[in-house]
């Protein structure tokens, strides 16, 4: 609580100093105007990924000029939305050699009241080749027939990265394909987006901020803010990485969230998770640590602590939900591409598909949106004998469970109890894996899971039903009968 009051003290400090001594303080600056409709429009914040700064009551700014910063942009505010080509949100400019002044934004008001709307988050399309194209662009499809239900509100889109697989030159393939969607879409980079054999890490973002725009910046819908950050650090060695948020973009993040109410609902879109698991877990020196998730992840949830935060994830290939606190909630999504293609099935068994977040003022709800299927469609069940260890149970795999659904199953129609929660692989991601022939990476393997269910039934020759009830109330069935 101090701190963010002190930051906001002296971001009001900082703005005078800026505002009235800049060109006694810095050797040069940089400067511009926020419009609309040839207005200026006030307190608008403007960051080169160190300096902040607000528009005054004629739109204009001023910030003092940063060795090696690549960008002016904006933290675009509730009600605006800035200029963009199809996909492409054009919130900043690249910082041109001897231009200081002129970088002035005209951003065009929402036509939508933004207080309600909708976002989807995509994770891992990770396109290898151009063959990848074909199934992506039936992913796609999908999402089109989305939109179409939420025309006339606000609709945006979350891409948590690994947007290609290592493969820069599928960019232009990856962006057409996205614009078909015409919605705006902001990215994240992934490890597999990283530009490889640099010297640093500061070489490792280059190619994605010259496609994309900046690496780390936020914006704001309505009453929530949204947050992108890079927690990709590469190692320059070959391909190795760590999950890792450098101190730059832990201090840019405070200064970011010190305009921003406490109490406030707030997004941070990241590529790899925080934490795997709730709580903190001795640290050790493996891939999966080091890799798989933010080793300084504490220090990111005590800059969220004032406020009801949503973490969006990827990276994994599998879906999770973890309720970290009762005000930090980590959304990990599962793949856009399954099995790198070659399955529609993710490691978890979660279908290839997209989170779906409704924003209604400072209510969100969400849930998992299947490639292919109704809304409805949120899991799998499985007759007896699908499992090696309880070879008597009915098995259900609830891709989009947490600590606050219900899971229970029916025999012809009577509810017999909640049904068991265990850790396995999914049967069916199982036997994806397993038919190594089929598999163009022999790697591939299906990953045990902890949304899987089991239930010893009473009688076998009854009709089985499975009934997941989520956080919010609406249930879901699957009848062994007609399983897909």
């Amino acid at each position: 609580m101090y701190m963010h009051c002190y930051l906001k003290y002296m971001k009001a400090v900082s703005t005078l100093i800026i505002c009235f001594f800049a060109p006694a303080l810095f050797a040069q600056t940089i400067s511009g105007k926020v419009s609309c409709d040839g207005k200026g429009i006030k307190d608008v914040v403007v960051t080169d990924g160190i300096h902040f700064a607000q528009t005054n009551h004629k739109g204009e700014y001023i910030i003092p000029m940063t060795d090696n910063a690549s960008f002016v942009y904006l933290s675009t505010p509730a009600g605006y939305l800035p200029q963009r080509e199809y996909s492409m949100p054009l919130f900043y400019q690249p910082i041109q050699t001897g231009k200081v002044t002129g970088y002035d934004f005209e951003l065009k008001r929402n036509p939508y009241d933004d207080n309600t709307h909708t976002f989807m988050v995509h994770a891992d399309a990770q396109l290898f080749k151009k063959d990848n194209l074909q199934p992506y662009n039936q992913i796609l499809d999908d999402c089109i027939d989305f939109i179409e239900t939420k025309k006339g509100k606000e609709i945006f889109g979350i891409d948590c990265g690994d947007l290609v697989g290592d493969k820069p030159e599928l960019y232009p393939d990856y962006i057409r394909s996205l614009n078909r969607l015409d919605i705006p879409f902001y990215r994240v980079i992934g490890n597999h987006d990283m530009t490889l054999y640099g010297r640093s890490h500061e070489t490792s973002y280059r190619k994605f901020e010259e496609i994309f725009g900046p690496s780390y910046y936020s914006f704001n819908k309505g009453k929530a803010h949204y947050i992108v950050l890079n927690d990709v650090f590469y190692l320059a060695r070959d391909y190795f990485y760590a999950g890792y948020i450098e101190e730059k973009l832990l201090s840019w993040l405070e200064q970011d969230l010190s305009y921003i109410k406490e109490g406030s609902l707030v997004f941070v879109a990241m590529h790899i998770p925080s934490r795997l698991e709730v709580g903190q877990i001795p640290f050790e020196y493996s891939n999966a640590n080091i890799a798989g998730r933010v080793s300084n992840a504490a220090f990111l949830y005590e800059i969220l602590k004032p406020y009801r935060a949503h973490l969006l994830t990827g990276h994994t290939h599998y879906n999770r939900n973890l309720e970290h606190s009762e005000q930090l909630f980590e959304h990990i999504t599962a793949a856009v591409c399954g099995t790198w293609w070659q399955g529609t099935v993710c490691l978890d068994g979660t279908p290839q598909g997209y989170g779906v977040y409704e924003v209604d003022n400072d209510h969100v709800t969400w849930y998992f949106k299947s490639a292919g299927f109704p809304k409805e469609y949120q899991m799998r069940a499985y007759a007896p004998g699908s499992s090696k260890e309880y070879p008597d149970d009915v098995i259900a795999n609830i891709w989009n469970w947490d600590v606050k659904w219900k899971v229970e199953w029916l025999e012809n129609g009577k509810v017999m109890g909640e049904m068991i929660r265990f850790s396995m692989c999914d049967p069916a991601a199982e036997a994806l894996c397993a038919d190594k022939e089929k598999l163009e990476f022999k790697w591939i393997s299906a990953t045990p899971n902890e949304h899987m269910f089991r239930a010893t039934v009473k009688d076998k020759n009854a009709k089985i039903e499975v009934i997941a009830t989520d956080r919010f109330g609406n249930i879901y069935r699957a009848n062994l009968n007609n399983n897909k």
